[in-house]
């Protein structure tokens, strides 16, 4: 299939549907094996961890910024999926390269992940497949809107230091949708660090911890704790990699997760 690629403002030749994919952005990842083509799949980024099961012995061909060039050039791949964002100038480095390249940009809403499904489907041949993977996508946001109250939450990633979301953002629309209340909603800004004593004026009713890759999450998250200094706000521990995950499974296993985690929190306060 030829076509425009509008994010990269270049022309893009890749076979329908591709035979060696790989690909460098998790989320697309993850689409690539719900879409089917997982057969298809012979390198992934060190950053890929869904589907965990299947992806056990792929060969890692690096980081969002850093690529083994010979690895991937052994690979020899009809297609490198990227994203945009972070991962824009390595896109134009493996074009340069001259490898075919199809990015897609980071969704700035829940809905956006259903687009950027719909647009991976459409570019590796299996369009009915995507439109399937969106129904039932769709039909899962349907039973999940609103199932939280609405609580103020202020939501924190550990990225070797605190980072929370602003509006713009997919991890604002997750949280609002699930019915809680963002207490960073009104930033001009997508992804910001922090302030902790603006934190406090802000008065969350409930946080929500993600912390990066550790043998210890519990500690991290006692450190985060004291740090804000909110030992009366209950907070949900989040597994790794959770709503900072942009992929389907974002819609149809995080985000009921997240419903399941705060809900237990909130009866332990009930009952304490």
């Amino acid at each position: 299939m030829r076509f425009f690629n509008d994010f990269l403002g270049r022309e893009i030749t890749i076979p329908t549907p591709p035979q060696r994919i790989v690909s460098l952005a998790p989320d697309m990842t993850e689409m690539v094996f719900r879409l089917g083509l997982g057969d298809a799949v012979v390198g992934i980024s060190s950053f890929c961890h869904r589907p965990a099961e299947q992806l056990e012995g792929l060969p890692r061909l690096g980081s969002y910024l850093k690529i083994a060039w010979s690895r991937l050039e052994a690979l020899k791949p009809d297609v490198v999926l990227t994203t945009l964002g972070a991962q824009r100038e390595t896109a134009y480095r493996l074009l340069d390269a001259g490898y075919p390249v199809l990015a897609l940009p980071v969704p700035l809403s829940i809905f956006g992940i259903l687009e950027n499904v719909r647009r991976l489907a459409a570019a590796l041949g299996v369009a009915e497949r995507g439109e399937h993977l969106n129904a039932q996508l769709a039909e899962t946001l349907t039973r999940w809107r609103g199932a939280l109250p609405p609580l103020r939450v202020y939501w924190e990633i550990d990225l070797g230091g605190p980072i929370t979301a602003g509006p713009l953002t997919y991890v604002n629309d997750a949280l609002h949708w699930l019915g809680l209340r963002n207490i960073y909603a009104d930033l001009e800004a997508g992804y910001v660090a922090p302030d902790d004593t603006e934190t406090r004026a802000r008065a969350p009713e409930i946080i929500l911890y993600e912390p990066t890759r550790t043998r210890n999450p519990e500690r991290a998250l006692e450190r985060m704790k004291d740090r804000l200094g909110l030992a009366h706000v209950p907070v949900v521990l989040l597994p790794h990699d959770a709503l900072a995950h942009y992929g389907p499974a974002l819609i149809d296993e995080v985000m009921p997760e997240v419903v399941a985690r705060v809900r237990a929190v909130l009866a332990q306060g009930a009952t304490a």
